[in-house]
C-alpha cells in the first residue's frame, strides 16, 4: 500500500541568507505527518505522486491543483514543486501560496516551510515575527522536526522576531540536540560551556560538542552558521578530569567507534 506520507522535509544545499550567528553552526530528515482524507482526495493526491515519481511534474501539478482545495498533502506537494523549482526554476511566491493553504490546515511541514520563507524573505515580506510564530506551530504539530527547533534556538538566542532570552534559546537547541540535529548539540555545548540559559557545565558542554563533531554541522536553508568543534572539544579537554571524560566517552558508548 502507497505510503500516506510521502514527501519528507529535505534541505537543499547551504544557502547564504539574511540570517546569521557568530557563535556557531548548522541541520536531518524531518517526518511527515498527514492527516487523515476523503477516498477521492485520496485518489487525486495518489495520482500526483505517481506522476511526480515519473518525472511529469506538470501532471502532477494539474493532479495536486485539482486536490489542493479539500486535501492539504496535496496544496503541501504544490508547494514543494513550486519551491524546489520543479516547473522551471524556483517560485517561492507560488510555493508560499500553497504552504500557506496547507498551513491553514495545521500541516506540519507546510508551518515548517511558511517560517522558512518569513525568515529569508522568500517569495513574502521578511517578517521575523511571523517567521518565529510558524515555526513555533510546526514545532508544537511534530515534536521531531529539528530544523524548527533549532531555528526557534536561533530566534531567541539572538532576538529576531522574539524577545532575546537564552533560556529560551537553551529549550529549542537542547529539543533539536535530543532530536539528532549535530547544529542543535553543538549550539547547546555552547550554552552549556557558557552558562547562557543553562547552569555552566563542561561535561555537559563536554558531551554534546563530542556528538556534534561526529557529523557534518549543516544549517537549514537561508541561514550562515559556524563551527569548529574540534577546536572546542581541545580547549574543554584541558579543563575537565580524565575521569569526566572517561565518563562521556562512556555515554557516547558505540557511538564514537
Amino acid at each position: 500500500m502507497l505510503q500516506n506520507c510521502l514527501f519528507p522535509l529535505t534541505r537543499p544545499s547551504r544557502l547564504s541568507g539574511k540570517t546569521r550567528s557568530t557563535i556557531v553552526l548548522a541541520a536531518p530528515l524531518l517526518v511527515v505527518l498527514c492527516l487523515g482524507f476523503s477516498q477521492n482526495a485520496h485518489a487525486d493526491y495518489k495520482a500526483g505522486y505517481l506522476a511526480y515519481k515519473a518525472g511529469n511534474f506538470r501532471n502532477a501539478q494539474q493532479e495536486w491543483q485539482d486536490a489542493a482545495s479539500t486535501d492539504p498533502r496535496a496544496a503541501y506537494a504544490l508547494g514543494l514543486l513550486y519551491y524546489r523549482g520543479k516547473l522551471g526554476g524556483e517560485d517561492y511566491e507560488n510555493a508560499a501560496k500553497w504552504f500557506s493553504v496547507a498551513a491553514r490546515a495545521n500541516h506540519p511541514n507546510a508551518l515548517y516551510y511558511m517560517g522558512l520563507l518569513y525568515l529569508n524573505g522568500w517569495g513574502v515580506n521578511y517578517d521575523q515575527f511571523k517567521a518565529t510564530d510558524f515555526l513555533k506551530r510546526a514545532f508544537i504539530a511534530n515534536g521531531k522536526n529539528a530544523d524548527a527547533a533549532f531555528l526557534l534556538g536561533e530566534q531567541y538566542m539572538h532576538g529576531r522576531g522574539a524577545m532575546q532570552n537564552y533560556v529560551d534559546a537553551a529549550h529549542y537547541y537542547l529539543k533539536a540536540a535530543q532530536a539528532g540535529l549535530p547544529a542543535g548539540q553543538y549550539m547547546i555545548g555552547a550554552m552549556y560551556e557558557r552558562g547562557w540559559g543553562v547552569d555552566p557545565d563542561l561535561a555537559e558542554a563536554y558531551y554534546w560538542l563530542r556528538l556534534s563533531a561526529l557529523k557534518p554541522i549543516n544549517t537549514p536553508p537561508g541561514t550562515e552558521l559556524e563551527a569548529d568543534p574540534g577546536k572546542a572539544i581541545a580547549q574543554l579537554e584541558q579543563k575537565l578530569r580524565p575521569e569526566e571524560i572517561r565518563h562521556v566517552e562512556d555515554r557516547l558508548g558505540t557511538a564514537i567507534r
